[in-house]
């Protein structure tokens, strides 16, 4: 054989193989394995995020709640205030 006529043989041989493997790397079964794969690596870190998100949204909520009452309370001690101020000048002016 002739060297170029080699050369086309081997290219073409090398051409085919690198399809072949283009193919079977990017085949949808291929690519639901790597999905698969993906998911389940990533799947116990996320689980820990959301058990750490439902932790915060819990403290969260007490807090909140905490405020609130404290809130309510101050303001019906200043309304309470406000009444004994109102009543005291009421009386003071009254007599």
């Amino acid at each position: 054989m002739e060297e170029p006529e080699m050369q086309l043989k081997v290219k073409k041989v090398t051409d085919k193989f690198t399809e072949s493997l283009y193919v079977l790397a990017n085949e949808p079964s291929v690519a639901l394995f790597r999905l698969q794969e993906h998911v389940r690596r990533s799947l116990p870190e996320l689980a820990q995020h959301k058990s750490d998100m439902q932790s915060w949204e819990e403290q969260s909520q007490g807090a909140i709640y905490t405020v609130e009452y404290a809130c309510r309370y101050w303001n019906s001690w200043n309304f309470g205030l406000e009444n004994v101020k109102i009543s005291g000048i009421l009386g003071w002016k009254m007599q």
